[in-house]
């Protein structure tokens, strides 16, 4: 049985791997890059579930992508500053790996 929060957190990580593949192709500018990932509403999923994290260790997947996306949200800026706009390749490796650990199989629907 998946957890309620399976599917806000696999749409929010999914989001994110359109728009940093949009960035990483030059389809998108590093203004529309942040301005997309400020929209996405990852402080409201932590806060949702923020008790269950403390109840089920089993849920820590979850809150690896839900922290990897508040951090690329707060600290974009200086992530491209010093390493360049390439870490966002990086992180679409890690957030796919996710989705694999949460059960998703690419290029199918959670």
């Amino acid at each position: 049985m998946r957890h309620t929060m399976h599917e806000p957190v696999v749409d929010l990580v999914e989001k994110t791997i359109v728009l940093m593949d949009a960035f990483l192709r030059d389809r998108m500018d590093l203004a529309g890059y942040a301005a997309g990932l400020k929209e996405l509403k990852v402080d409201s999923v932590m806060e949702r579930y923020g008790n269950d994290f403390k109840s089920d260790v089993s849920l820590v997947y979850y809150l690896d992508a839900l922290m990897m996306l508040s951090s690329l949200q707060h600290e974009l800026d200086f992530q491209v500053a010093e390493y360049g706009a390439s870490v966002a390749s990086e992180d679409i490796k890690m957030l796919r790996e996710l989705l694999h650990k949460f059960g998703c199989v690419p290029a199918e629907r959670c």
